[in-house]
Protein backbone atom coordinates (compact mmCIF):
# COMPACT_ATOMS: atom_id res chain seq x y z
CA UNK A 1 0.00 0.00 0.00
CA UNK A 2 1.24 3.52 -0.84
CA UNK A 3 0.38 6.91 0.69
CA UNK A 4 -0.07 10.04 -1.38
CA UNK A 5 -1.02 13.23 0.42
CA UNK A 6 -2.38 11.31 3.38
CA UNK A 7 -4.52 9.09 1.17
CA UNK A 8 -3.98 5.36 1.22
CA UNK A 9 -3.99 4.00 -2.32
CA UNK A 10 -3.80 0.28 -3.10
CA UNK A 11 -1.16 -0.81 -5.58
CA UNK A 12 -2.27 -0.57 -9.21
CA UNK A 13 -3.31 -3.72 -11.01
CA UNK A 14 -1.63 -4.16 -14.38
CA UNK A 15 -4.02 -4.85 -17.23
CA UNK A 16 -3.59 -4.94 -20.98
CA UNK A 17 -6.01 -4.31 -23.80
CA UNK A 18 -6.14 -6.51 -26.88
CA UNK A 19 -3.82 -4.16 -28.77
CA UNK A 20 -1.21 -4.52 -26.00
CA UNK A 21 -1.59 -1.00 -24.59
CA UNK A 22 -0.99 -1.26 -20.85
CA UNK A 23 -3.17 0.63 -18.41
CA UNK A 24 -3.59 0.48 -14.65
CA UNK A 25 -6.67 0.12 -12.51
CA UNK A 26 -6.99 0.38 -8.73
CA UNK A 27 -7.73 -2.86 -6.96
CA UNK A 28 -10.94 -1.52 -5.37
CA UNK A 29 -13.66 0.15 -7.46
CA UNK A 30 -14.53 2.70 -4.74
CA UNK A 31 -11.10 4.34 -4.61
CA UNK A 32 -12.36 7.58 -6.24
CA UNK A 33 -14.93 8.05 -3.46
CA UNK A 34 -12.18 7.61 -0.83
CA UNK A 35 -9.98 10.14 -2.58
CA UNK A 36 -12.83 12.71 -2.79
CA UNK A 37 -13.58 12.26 0.90
CA UNK A 38 -9.95 12.90 1.81
CA UNK A 39 -9.87 15.91 -0.51
CA UNK A 40 -12.67 17.51 1.47
CA UNK A 41 -10.76 16.83 4.71
CA UNK A 42 -7.52 18.30 3.31
CA UNK A 43 -9.14 21.41 1.85
CA UNK A 44 -8.80 20.36 -1.76
CA UNK A 45 -4.99 20.60 -1.81
CA UNK A 46 -4.53 17.30 -3.60
CA UNK A 47 -4.97 16.88 -7.34
CA UNK A 48 -7.55 14.24 -8.23
CA UNK A 49 -6.61 11.88 -11.07
CA UNK A 50 -9.05 9.36 -12.46
CA UNK A 51 -8.10 6.21 -14.30
CA UNK A 52 -10.10 5.22 -17.35
CA UNK A 53 -10.20 1.51 -18.00
CA UNK A 54 -9.62 0.12 -21.47
CA UNK A 55 -12.31 -1.27 -23.76
CA UNK A 56 -13.77 -4.73 -23.15
CA UNK A 57 -11.97 -7.50 -25.00
CA UNK A 58 -15.17 -8.41 -26.86
CA UNK A 59 -18.64 -6.81 -26.96
CA UNK A 60 -20.31 -10.14 -27.76
CA UNK A 61 -22.67 -11.28 -25.00
CA UNK A 62 -22.14 -14.71 -23.38
CA UNK A 63 -25.04 -16.13 -25.42
CA UNK A 64 -23.62 -14.69 -28.65
CA UNK A 65 -20.19 -16.09 -27.79
CA UNK A 66 -21.67 -19.52 -27.19
CA UNK A 67 -23.47 -19.39 -30.56
CA UNK A 68 -20.19 -18.43 -32.24
CA UNK A 69 -18.22 -21.19 -30.50
CA UNK A 70 -20.83 -23.89 -31.20
CA UNK A 71 -21.04 -22.80 -34.85
CA UNK A 72 -17.30 -23.07 -35.44
CA UNK A 73 -17.14 -26.33 -33.50
CA UNK A 74 -19.77 -27.88 -35.77
CA UNK A 75 -18.03 -26.43 -38.82
CA UNK A 76 -14.75 -28.10 -37.80
CA UNK A 77 -16.51 -31.47 -38.15
CA UNK A 78 -16.22 -31.28 -41.93
CA UNK A 79 -12.47 -31.91 -41.84
CA UNK A 80 -12.40 -35.18 -39.83
CA UNK A 81 -15.69 -36.25 -41.45
CA UNK A 82 -14.09 -35.82 -44.87
CA UNK A 83 -11.19 -38.03 -43.80
CA UNK A 84 -12.86 -40.73 -41.71
CA UNK A 85 -16.35 -41.35 -43.14
CA UNK A 86 -14.37 -42.74 -46.07
CA UNK A 87 -12.68 -45.48 -43.98
CA UNK A 88 -15.42 -48.15 -43.79
CA UNK A 89 -16.00 -48.00 -47.56
CA UNK A 90 -12.37 -48.35 -48.66
CA UNK A 91 -12.62 -52.00 -49.72
CA UNK A 92 -15.96 -51.46 -51.49
CA UNK A 93 -14.61 -48.47 -53.47
CA UNK A 94 -11.46 -50.40 -54.40
CA UNK A 95 -13.58 -53.18 -55.90
CA UNK A 96 -15.88 -50.79 -57.77
CA UNK A 97 -13.05 -48.71 -59.24
CA UNK A 98 -11.04 -51.90 -59.96
CA UNK A 99 -7.89 -50.86 -58.06
CA UNK A 100 -5.92 -52.43 -55.22
CA UNK A 101 -6.53 -51.49 -51.55
CA UNK A 102 -2.99 -50.03 -51.51
CA UNK A 103 -3.93 -47.50 -54.20
CA UNK A 104 -7.12 -46.59 -52.35
CA UNK A 105 -5.07 -46.04 -49.19
CA UNK A 106 -2.93 -43.62 -51.22
CA UNK A 107 -5.98 -41.36 -51.41
CA UNK A 108 -5.81 -41.07 -47.60
CA UNK A 109 -2.19 -39.90 -47.78
CA UNK A 110 -2.84 -37.34 -50.53
CA UNK A 111 -5.83 -36.07 -48.54
CA UNK A 112 -3.65 -35.46 -45.46
CA UNK A 113 -0.93 -33.72 -47.50
CA UNK A 114 -3.46 -31.37 -49.13
CA UNK A 115 -5.00 -30.78 -45.70
CA UNK A 116 -1.57 -29.76 -44.38
CA UNK A 117 -0.82 -27.23 -47.13
CA UNK A 118 -4.19 -25.56 -47.78
CA UNK A 119 -4.59 -23.71 -44.44
CA UNK A 120 -1.22 -22.01 -44.96
CA UNK A 121 -2.79 -20.25 -47.93
CA UNK A 122 -6.26 -19.48 -46.55
CA UNK A 123 -5.60 -18.78 -42.87
CA UNK A 124 -3.39 -15.75 -43.48
CA UNK A 125 -6.14 -14.28 -45.64
CA UNK A 126 -8.60 -14.61 -42.76
CA UNK A 127 -6.26 -12.76 -40.35
CA UNK A 128 -6.29 -9.75 -42.68
CA UNK A 129 -9.63 -9.87 -44.53
CA UNK A 130 -11.96 -11.55 -42.04
CA UNK A 131 -13.18 -14.94 -40.90
CA UNK A 132 -16.58 -14.92 -42.59
CA UNK A 133 -15.40 -14.63 -46.18
CA UNK A 134 -12.80 -17.38 -45.65
CA UNK A 135 -15.37 -19.71 -44.06
CA UNK A 136 -17.75 -19.17 -47.00
CA UNK A 137 -15.01 -19.82 -49.58
CA UNK A 138 -14.02 -23.06 -47.80
CA UNK A 139 -17.63 -24.28 -47.63
CA UNK A 140 -18.22 -23.68 -51.35
CA UNK A 141 -15.01 -25.54 -52.32
CA UNK A 142 -15.94 -28.44 -50.03
CA UNK A 143 -19.49 -28.75 -51.40
CA UNK A 144 -18.31 -28.76 -55.02
CA UNK A 145 -15.65 -31.40 -54.26
CA UNK A 146 -18.13 -33.71 -52.52
CA UNK A 147 -20.63 -33.48 -55.38
CA UNK A 148 -17.80 -34.39 -57.75
CA UNK A 149 -16.75 -37.34 -55.55
CA UNK A 150 -20.32 -38.65 -55.46
CA UNK A 151 -20.47 -38.58 -59.27
CA UNK A 152 -16.91 -39.61 -60.29
CA UNK A 153 -16.25 -43.05 -61.82
CA UNK A 154 -12.44 -43.43 -62.01
CA UNK A 155 -9.45 -43.53 -59.69
CA UNK A 156 -7.67 -40.41 -60.99
CA UNK A 157 -10.77 -38.29 -60.44
CA UNK A 158 -11.03 -39.74 -56.93
CA UNK A 159 -7.46 -38.66 -56.07
CA UNK A 160 -7.83 -35.14 -57.48
CA UNK A 161 -11.22 -34.48 -55.92
CA UNK A 162 -10.08 -35.80 -52.54
CA UNK A 163 -7.30 -33.19 -52.58
CA UNK A 164 -9.80 -30.46 -53.48
CA UNK A 165 -12.06 -31.71 -50.68
CA UNK A 166 -9.16 -31.49 -48.21
CA UNK A 167 -8.36 -27.94 -49.34
CA UNK A 168 -11.95 -26.90 -48.73
CA UNK A 169 -12.31 -28.32 -45.24
CA UNK A 170 -8.89 -28.00 -43.64
CA UNK A 171 -8.88 -24.22 -43.20
CA UNK A 172 -12.02 -24.53 -41.06
CA UNK A 173 -9.84 -25.91 -38.25
CA UNK A 174 -7.45 -22.94 -38.35
CA UNK A 175 -10.41 -20.55 -38.40
CA UNK A 176 -12.05 -22.30 -35.45
CA UNK A 177 -9.12 -21.63 -33.13
CA UNK A 178 -8.72 -18.10 -34.50
CA UNK A 179 -12.35 -17.27 -33.69
CA UNK A 180 -11.81 -18.41 -30.08
CA UNK A 181 -8.83 -16.06 -29.85
CA UNK A 182 -10.99 -13.24 -31.26
CA UNK A 183 -13.71 -13.43 -28.60
CA UNK A 184 -12.15 -15.08 -25.49
CA UNK A 185 -9.47 -13.78 -23.14
CA UNK A 186 -6.62 -16.00 -21.95
CA UNK A 187 -8.37 -16.50 -18.59
CA UNK A 188 -11.42 -18.13 -20.22
CA UNK A 189 -9.81 -19.49 -23.38
CA UNK A 190 -9.26 -23.03 -22.07
CA UNK A 191 -12.99 -23.63 -21.64
CA UNK A 192 -13.96 -22.11 -24.98
CA UNK A 193 -11.13 -23.86 -26.82
CA UNK A 194 -12.33 -27.17 -25.41
CA UNK A 195 -15.83 -26.57 -26.77
CA UNK A 196 -14.56 -25.29 -30.13
CA UNK A 197 -12.24 -28.23 -30.79
CA UNK A 198 -14.79 -30.82 -29.68
CA UNK A 199 -15.90 -31.12 -33.31
CA UNK A 200 -12.37 -31.71 -34.56
CA UNK A 201 -11.82 -34.49 -32.00
CA UNK A 202 -15.36 -35.86 -32.19
CA UNK A 203 -15.15 -36.34 -35.95
CA UNK A 204 -12.50 -39.10 -36.08
CA UNK A 205 -14.62 -41.16 -33.68
CA UNK A 206 -18.08 -40.77 -35.17
CA UNK A 207 -17.13 -40.20 -38.81
CA UNK A 208 -16.45 -43.91 -39.43
CA UNK A 209 -19.73 -44.83 -37.70
CA UNK A 210 -21.73 -42.53 -39.98
CA UNK A 211 -19.75 -43.70 -43.00
CA UNK A 212 -20.32 -47.36 -42.10
CA UNK A 213 -24.10 -46.90 -41.75
CA UNK A 214 -24.38 -44.97 -45.04
CA UNK A 215 -22.15 -47.40 -46.97
CA UNK A 216 -24.04 -50.42 -45.58
CA UNK A 217 -27.56 -49.23 -46.39
CA UNK A 218 -27.32 -46.53 -49.11
CA UNK A 219 -24.03 -47.26 -50.90
CA UNK A 220 -20.66 -45.50 -50.67
CA UNK A 221 -21.68 -42.55 -52.86
CA UNK A 222 -24.21 -41.51 -50.22
CA UNK A 223 -21.27 -40.62 -47.94
CA UNK A 224 -20.30 -37.72 -50.19
CA UNK A 225 -23.91 -36.61 -50.73
CA UNK A 226 -24.28 -36.49 -46.95
CA UNK A 227 -21.15 -34.32 -46.61
CA UNK A 228 -22.35 -31.96 -49.37
CA UNK A 229 -25.78 -31.50 -47.74
CA UNK A 230 -24.29 -31.08 -44.25
CA UNK A 231 -21.91 -28.36 -45.48
CA UNK A 232 -24.66 -26.62 -47.48
CA UNK A 233 -26.61 -26.21 -44.23
CA UNK A 234 -23.51 -24.71 -42.61
CA UNK A 235 -23.09 -22.35 -45.56
CA UNK A 236 -26.63 -20.97 -45.08
CA UNK A 237 -26.18 -20.53 -41.31
CA UNK A 238 -22.83 -18.77 -41.67
CA UNK A 239 -23.98 -16.59 -44.57
CA UNK A 240 -26.91 -15.09 -42.65
CA UNK A 241 -26.07 -15.40 -38.95
CA UNK A 242 -22.36 -15.87 -38.21
CA UNK A 243 -20.81 -12.50 -37.20
CA UNK A 244 -17.40 -11.24 -38.22
CA UNK A 245 -14.98 -11.62 -35.29
CA UNK A 246 -11.55 -10.86 -36.81
CA UNK A 247 -9.97 -8.15 -34.67
CA UNK A 248 -8.22 -6.49 -37.61
CA UNK A 249 -11.64 -5.94 -39.20
CA UNK A 250 -14.11 -5.24 -36.36
CA UNK A 251 -11.83 -4.74 -33.33
CA UNK A 252 -13.66 -6.06 -30.29
CA UNK A 253 -16.89 -6.15 -32.32
CA UNK A 254 -17.81 -2.48 -31.84
CA UNK A 255 -16.52 -1.40 -35.27
CA UNK A 256 -19.28 -2.00 -37.88
CA UNK A 257 -18.52 -4.69 -40.45
CA UNK A 258 -18.93 -3.90 -44.15
CA UNK A 259 -20.16 -5.85 -47.14
CA UNK A 260 -19.70 -9.61 -46.98
CA UNK A 261 -18.31 -9.28 -43.44
CA UNK A 262 -21.71 -8.14 -42.14
CA UNK A 263 -24.29 -10.64 -40.79
CA UNK A 264 -27.65 -10.48 -39.04
CA UNK A 265 -26.21 -11.38 -35.62
CA UNK A 266 -23.27 -9.01 -36.02
CA UNK A 267 -25.60 -6.15 -36.96
CA UNK A 268 -27.92 -6.78 -34.00
CA UNK A 269 -24.97 -7.06 -31.59
CA UNK A 270 -23.45 -3.76 -32.77
CA UNK A 271 -26.84 -2.04 -32.62
CA UNK A 272 -27.48 -3.27 -29.06
CA UNK A 273 -23.99 -2.19 -28.01
CA UNK A 274 -24.39 1.28 -29.58
CA UNK A 275 -27.53 1.93 -27.49
CA UNK A 276 -26.19 0.58 -24.20
CA UNK A 277 -22.42 1.10 -24.03
CA UNK A 278 -20.32 4.10 -23.11
CA UNK A 279 -18.52 5.33 -26.27
CA UNK A 280 -15.28 5.38 -24.25
CA UNK A 281 -15.48 1.57 -24.13
CA UNK A 282 -15.67 1.15 -27.88
CA UNK A 283 -12.61 -0.31 -29.48
CA UNK A 284 -11.54 2.32 -32.01
CA UNK A 285 -7.93 1.20 -32.25
CA UNK A 286 -8.41 0.01 -35.80
CA UNK A 287 -10.45 2.95 -37.12
CA UNK A 288 -7.35 4.94 -38.02
CA UNK A 289 -6.08 2.17 -40.24
CA UNK A 290 -6.56 2.24 -43.96
CA UNK A 291 -9.65 0.74 -45.45
CA UNK A 292 -9.46 -3.05 -45.41
CA UNK A 293 -8.41 -4.55 -48.71
CA UNK A 294 -8.29 -8.11 -49.90
CA UNK A 295 -5.03 -9.66 -48.74
CA UNK A 296 -3.39 -12.13 -51.10
CA UNK A 297 -2.59 -15.32 -49.17
CA UNK A 298 1.05 -15.73 -48.15
CA UNK A 299 1.90 -19.31 -47.06
CA UNK A 300 5.40 -18.22 -45.99
CA UNK A 301 3.87 -16.62 -42.87
CA UNK A 302 3.14 -20.14 -41.60
CA UNK A 303 6.74 -21.21 -42.14
CA UNK A 304 7.89 -18.08 -40.29
CA UNK A 305 6.14 -19.36 -37.14
CA UNK A 306 8.07 -22.61 -37.46
CA UNK A 307 11.24 -20.53 -37.28
CA UNK A 308 10.43 -19.30 -33.75
CA UNK A 309 11.99 -21.52 -31.08
CA UNK A 310 9.13 -21.90 -28.59
CA UNK A 311 6.39 -22.08 -31.23
CA UNK A 312 8.34 -24.69 -33.20
CA UNK A 313 8.78 -26.94 -30.14
CA UNK A 314 5.08 -26.65 -29.27
CA UNK A 315 4.15 -27.48 -32.86
CA UNK A 316 6.36 -30.57 -32.90
CA UNK A 317 4.94 -31.79 -29.59
CA UNK A 318 1.36 -31.06 -30.67
CA UNK A 319 1.77 -32.70 -34.07
CA UNK A 320 3.43 -35.84 -32.76
CA UNK A 321 0.86 -36.34 -30.03
CA UNK A 322 -2.04 -35.91 -32.49
CA UNK A 323 -0.31 -38.41 -34.80
CA UNK A 324 -0.73 -41.02 -32.06
CA UNK A 325 -4.50 -40.68 -32.26
CA UNK A 326 -4.55 -40.80 -36.07
CA UNK A 327 -2.29 -43.88 -36.06
CA UNK A 328 -4.76 -45.62 -33.75
CA UNK A 329 -7.71 -44.50 -35.90
CA UNK A 330 -6.03 -45.78 -39.07
CA UNK A 331 -5.20 -49.14 -37.48
CA UNK A 332 -8.69 -49.99 -36.25
CA UNK A 333 -10.32 -51.23 -39.52
CA UNK A 334 -7.67 -53.82 -40.41
CA UNK A 335 -6.70 -54.93 -36.89
CA UNK A 336 -10.28 -55.30 -35.64
CA UNK A 337 -11.28 -57.18 -38.79
CA UNK A 338 -8.32 -59.57 -38.41
CA UNK A 339 -8.75 -60.20 -34.68
CA UNK A 340 -12.54 -59.93 -34.18
CA UNK A 341 -13.86 -60.58 -37.75
CA UNK A 342 -16.09 -57.45 -37.83
CA UNK A 343 -17.90 -56.00 -40.83
CA UNK A 344 -17.83 -52.33 -41.97
CA UNK A 345 -20.76 -51.23 -39.78
CA UNK A 346 -19.40 -52.97 -36.66
CA UNK A 347 -15.96 -51.45 -37.22
CA UNK A 348 -17.56 -48.01 -37.48
CA UNK A 349 -19.29 -48.52 -34.13
CA UNK A 350 -15.95 -49.37 -32.47
CA UNK A 351 -14.85 -45.75 -32.85
CA UNK A 352 -17.54 -44.46 -30.46
CA UNK A 353 -15.46 -45.08 -27.33
CA UNK A 354 -12.59 -43.03 -28.81
CA UNK A 355 -15.03 -40.19 -29.51
CA UNK A 356 -16.48 -40.30 -26.02
CA UNK A 357 -12.99 -39.97 -24.53
CA UNK A 358 -12.35 -36.89 -26.68
CA UNK A 359 -15.77 -35.49 -25.78
CA UNK A 360 -15.20 -35.88 -22.01
CA UNK A 361 -11.82 -34.17 -22.35
CA UNK A 362 -13.34 -31.25 -24.28
CA UNK A 363 -16.06 -30.71 -21.66
CA UNK A 364 -13.86 -30.98 -18.56
CA UNK A 365 -10.19 -30.15 -19.10
CA UNK A 366 -10.83 -26.65 -20.41
CA UNK A 367 -12.44 -25.79 -17.07
CA UNK A 368 -9.46 -27.31 -15.25
CA UNK A 369 -6.92 -25.21 -17.16
CA UNK A 370 -8.97 -22.02 -16.57
CA UNK A 371 -9.02 -22.85 -12.85
CA UNK A 372 -5.25 -23.31 -12.99
CA UNK A 373 -4.93 -19.90 -14.69
CA UNK A 374 -6.88 -18.25 -11.85
CA UNK A 375 -4.80 -20.11 -9.24
CA UNK A 376 -1.52 -18.78 -10.67
CA UNK A 377 -3.02 -15.30 -11.09
CA UNK A 378 -3.92 -15.19 -7.38
CA UNK A 379 -0.44 -16.37 -6.44
CA UNK A 380 1.14 -13.55 -8.48
CA UNK A 381 -1.35 -10.90 -7.34
CA UNK A 382 -2.83 -10.47 -10.82
CA UNK A 383 -6.52 -9.56 -10.66
CA UNK A 384 -8.59 -11.04 -13.48
CA UNK A 385 -11.15 -8.56 -14.78
CA UNK A 386 -14.01 -10.26 -16.58
CA UNK A 387 -13.90 -9.47 -20.27
CA UNK A 388 -10.41 -7.90 -20.08
CA UNK A 389 -7.25 -9.48 -21.46
CA UNK A 390 -4.42 -9.92 -18.97
CA UNK A 391 -0.82 -8.96 -19.67
CA UNK A 392 1.02 -12.27 -20.12
CA UNK A 393 4.53 -10.82 -20.42
CA UNK A 394 5.40 -11.68 -16.81
CA UNK A 395 2.90 -14.52 -16.46
CA UNK A 396 4.02 -18.20 -16.65
CA UNK A 397 1.40 -19.20 -19.21
CA UNK A 398 3.50 -22.22 -20.29
CA UNK A 399 3.44 -23.60 -16.75
CA UNK A 400 -0.33 -22.97 -16.47
CA UNK A 401 -1.11 -24.92 -19.64
CA UNK A 402 1.44 -27.75 -19.37
CA UNK A 403 0.64 -28.58 -15.74
CA UNK A 404 -2.72 -29.82 -17.07
CA UNK A 405 -1.19 -31.33 -20.22
CA UNK A 406 1.08 -33.65 -18.19
CA UNK A 407 -1.70 -35.92 -16.81
CA UNK A 408 -3.17 -36.19 -20.30
CA UNK A 409 0.26 -37.08 -21.68
CA UNK A 410 0.69 -39.91 -19.16
CA UNK A 411 -2.87 -41.27 -19.62
CA UNK A 412 -2.58 -41.21 -23.43
CA UNK A 413 0.82 -42.94 -23.39
CA UNK A 414 -0.33 -45.79 -21.12
CA UNK A 415 -3.58 -46.23 -23.08
CA UNK A 416 -1.69 -46.67 -26.37
CA UNK A 417 0.40 -49.45 -24.81
CA UNK A 418 -2.73 -51.20 -23.47
CA UNK A 419 -4.45 -50.87 -26.86
CA UNK A 420 -1.54 -52.55 -28.68
CA UNK A 421 -1.22 -55.51 -26.30
CA UNK A 422 -4.97 -56.22 -25.98
CA UNK A 423 -5.08 -56.44 -29.78
CA UNK A 424 -1.96 -58.64 -29.79
CA UNK A 425 -3.42 -61.17 -27.31
CA UNK A 426 -6.95 -61.00 -28.75
CA UNK A 427 -8.63 -60.21 -25.43
CA UNK A 428 -12.36 -59.54 -25.17
CA UNK A 429 -13.23 -56.56 -27.38
CA UNK A 430 -13.98 -54.53 -24.23
CA UNK A 431 -10.19 -54.38 -23.60
CA UNK A 432 -9.18 -52.34 -26.66
CA UNK A 433 -12.44 -50.34 -26.44
CA UNK A 434 -11.60 -49.12 -22.92
CA UNK A 435 -8.08 -48.32 -24.11
CA UNK A 436 -9.53 -46.33 -27.02
CA UNK A 437 -11.56 -44.21 -24.57
CA UNK A 438 -8.42 -43.23 -22.64
CA UNK A 439 -6.44 -42.68 -25.86
CA UNK A 440 -9.14 -40.19 -26.88
CA UNK A 441 -9.12 -38.51 -23.46
CA UNK A 442 -5.34 -38.25 -23.06
CA UNK A 443 -4.43 -37.23 -26.60
CA UNK A 444 -7.30 -34.74 -26.85
CA UNK A 445 -6.24 -33.07 -23.59
CA UNK A 446 -2.65 -32.61 -24.76
CA UNK A 447 -3.69 -31.51 -28.25
CA UNK A 448 -6.31 -28.96 -27.10
CA UNK A 449 -4.17 -27.29 -24.46
CA UNK A 450 -1.04 -26.99 -26.61
CA UNK A 451 -3.26 -25.41 -29.29
CA UNK A 452 -4.47 -22.95 -26.67
CA UNK A 453 -0.91 -22.16 -25.60
CA UNK A 454 0.14 -21.48 -29.18
CA UNK A 455 -2.76 -19.03 -29.57
CA UNK A 456 -1.66 -17.29 -26.34
CA UNK A 457 1.83 -16.85 -27.76
CA UNK A 458 0.78 -15.90 -31.31
CA UNK A 459 -2.10 -13.64 -30.26
CA UNK A 460 -1.75 -11.29 -33.26
CA UNK A 461 -2.10 -14.02 -35.91
CA UNK A 462 -4.16 -16.91 -34.48
CA UNK A 463 -5.36 -18.29 -37.82
CA UNK A 464 -1.82 -18.40 -39.23
CA UNK A 465 -0.60 -20.09 -36.03
CA UNK A 466 -3.28 -22.75 -36.27
CA UNK A 467 -2.45 -23.23 -39.95
CA UNK A 468 1.07 -24.09 -38.77
CA UNK A 469 -0.48 -26.62 -36.36
CA UNK A 470 -2.39 -28.11 -39.28
CA UNK A 471 0.72 -28.26 -41.46
CA UNK A 472 2.78 -30.14 -38.87
CA UNK A 473 0.08 -32.49 -37.56
CA UNK A 474 -1.21 -33.48 -41.00
CA UNK A 475 2.23 -34.22 -42.47
CA UNK A 476 3.15 -36.26 -39.38
CA UNK A 477 -0.21 -38.04 -39.38
CA UNK A 478 0.08 -38.90 -43.07
CA UNK A 479 3.41 -40.64 -42.45
CA UNK A 480 2.21 -42.36 -39.27
CA UNK A 481 -1.03 -43.63 -40.81
CA UNK A 482 0.87 -45.07 -43.78
CA UNK A 483 3.46 -46.81 -41.57
CA UNK A 484 1.38 -48.31 -38.74
CA UNK A 485 -0.03 -51.42 -40.47
CA UNK A 486 3.37 -52.52 -41.89
CA UNK A 487 4.80 -51.93 -38.39
CA UNK A 488 2.09 -54.11 -36.83
CA UNK A 489 2.79 -56.90 -39.31
CA UNK A 490 6.56 -56.67 -38.80
CA UNK A 491 6.65 -56.21 -35.01
CA UNK A 492 3.14 -57.33 -33.92
CA UNK A 493 0.65 -54.70 -32.62
CA UNK A 494 1.91 -54.88 -29.02
CA UNK A 495 5.47 -53.85 -29.81
CA UNK A 496 4.43 -51.43 -32.58
CA UNK A 497 2.32 -49.33 -30.21
CA UNK A 498 4.82 -49.74 -27.37
CA UNK A 499 7.43 -48.19 -29.67
CA UNK A 500 5.14 -45.17 -30.20
CA UNK A 501 4.55 -44.93 -26.44
CA UNK A 502 8.32 -44.93 -25.81
CA UNK A 503 8.66 -41.97 -28.16
CA UNK A 504 5.91 -40.25 -26.14
CA UNK A 505 7.89 -40.93 -22.96
CA UNK A 506 10.92 -39.19 -24.52
CA UNK A 507 8.74 -36.26 -25.60
CA UNK A 508 7.76 -35.53 -21.99
CA UNK A 509 11.24 -33.98 -21.61
CA UNK A 510 10.08 -31.35 -24.12
CA UNK A 511 7.20 -30.44 -21.80
CA UNK A 512 9.48 -29.68 -18.85
CA UNK A 513 11.92 -27.77 -21.08
CA UNK A 514 9.17 -25.47 -22.40
CA UNK A 515 7.78 -24.97 -18.89
CA UNK A 516 11.22 -23.92 -17.65
CA UNK A 517 12.40 -21.76 -20.58
CA UNK A 518 9.20 -20.62 -22.30
CA UNK A 519 8.74 -17.31 -20.50
CA UNK A 520 12.39 -16.43 -21.10
CA UNK A 521 12.04 -17.21 -24.82
CA UNK A 522 8.90 -15.08 -25.04
CA UNK A 523 10.66 -12.11 -23.44
CA UNK A 524 13.58 -12.44 -25.88
CA UNK A 525 11.16 -12.63 -28.84
CA UNK A 526 9.33 -9.48 -27.68
CA UNK A 527 12.61 -7.60 -27.28
CA UNK A 528 13.73 -8.72 -30.74
CA UNK A 529 10.43 -7.55 -32.21
CA UNK A 530 10.77 -4.13 -30.53
CA UNK A 531 14.29 -3.71 -31.93
CA UNK A 532 13.08 -4.56 -35.44
CA UNK A 533 10.16 -2.15 -35.15
CA UNK A 534 12.50 0.61 -33.90
CA UNK A 535 14.89 0.00 -36.80
CA UNK A 536 12.00 0.03 -39.28
CA UNK A 537 10.66 3.28 -37.81
CA UNK A 538 14.13 4.87 -37.94
CA UNK A 539 14.58 3.79 -41.56
CA UNK A 540 11.15 5.16 -42.47
CA UNK A 541 11.92 8.46 -40.71
CA UNK A 542 15.24 8.75 -42.52
CA UNK A 543 13.52 8.05 -45.83
CA UNK A 544 10.91 10.73 -45.10
CA UNK A 545 13.67 13.25 -44.28
CA UNK A 546 15.45 12.44 -47.55
CA UNK A 547 12.23 12.89 -49.51
CA UNK A 548 11.52 16.19 -47.72
CA UNK A 549 15.06 17.39 -48.40
CA UNK A 550 14.73 16.42 -52.06
CA UNK A 551 11.38 18.23 -52.29
CA UNK A 552 12.80 21.39 -50.68
CA UNK A 553 15.80 21.36 -53.02
CA UNK A 554 13.51 20.99 -56.01
CA UNK A 555 11.36 23.91 -54.87
CA UNK A 556 14.42 26.10 -54.29
CA UNK A 557 15.68 25.35 -57.79
CA UNK A 558 12.31 26.29 -59.27
CA UNK A 559 12.32 29.59 -57.35
CA UNK A 560 15.85 30.36 -58.56
CA UNK A 561 15.04 29.87 -62.27
CA UNK A 562 13.10 33.18 -62.83
CA UNK A 563 15.89 35.16 -61.14
CA UNK A 564 18.43 33.75 -63.61
CA UNK A 565 16.18 34.82 -66.47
Amino acid sequence: MEKEGGVTVPPPVRQISHDCSVYEEPETPDIDQDVEKNLEQNGGDMELSRTVSGPPYSIFSPRAKMFIIISVSISSLISPFGATTFYPALNVIARELDVTPTLINLSLTTYMIAQAIAPSILAGMSDASGRRVTFLICFVIYIVANIGLALQTNYVALLILRMVQAAGCSAAIALTNAVVADVATSAERGRYMGYATAGLLFGPAFGPTIGGVLAQFLGWRSIFWFLAIFTACLLVIFLFFFPETCRSVVGNGSIPARGINQSVLGYLQQRRHAHSADPMHDDQSFVLRKKQKFSFPNPLLTLKILGEKESCLILLYNGFFFTGMMVVVASVPELFQEVYDLNELEIGLCYISLGMGSFVSALTMGHVVDWNFRRHARRLGLVIRKGKQQNLDDFPIEVVRFQVVLPGHVVGTLAIIVYGWTIKFGTHIAGPEVALFFVGFGVSTAFNLTNTLLIDIQKDKPATATAAVNLVRCLMSAGGAAAIIPMCHAMNPGWAFTFIALLYAVYIVLVFWIMRKGQQWRAAAVEKKKVKEAQAAAAESEEDLEMQSSTDKSENEKEAEPKKG
